[in-house]
């Protein structure tokens, strides 16, 4: 095709390549935090989705209502997962300078 240098767009290619390692490298250094039930359930996560602490407030642990607070904690570590893979996606195309490339979201 006249006019395309495939030789340039292959070394774009291998730059964004690169920034995108390096993007997928720093998410174990974002941190988002997130709750449930008003702050009784809080819970710490890092860009890659891991849970890196979570947090019970000891007046609601009761013996007689498990139910109520693992809902509590799932309702908290699906809020952090969201606020995780928004940051992480954020990086992401911060690091590609905006370009949607397939497959590259959380």
């Amino acid at each position: 095709m006249p006019g395309i240098d495939i030789h340039h767009l292959m070394r774009q290619a291998r730059k964004v390549e690169a920034a995108v390692q390096q993007a997928k490298e720093k998410l174990g250094e974002i941190t988002v935090e997130a709750d449930a039930g008003g702050g009784l359930v809080k819970v710490k996560m890092d860009g890659r989705c891991a849970v890196l602490r979570i947090e019970v407030d000891p007046k609601i642990i009761d013996p007689n209502d498990k139910s109520m607070l693992e809902d509590l904690v799932a309702a908290a570590v699906n809020a952090a997962a969201e606020k995780a893979r928004v940051a992480a996606n954020e990086s992401i195309q911060k690091a590609t300078g905006g370009i949607q490339v397939p497959g590259l979201t959380y």
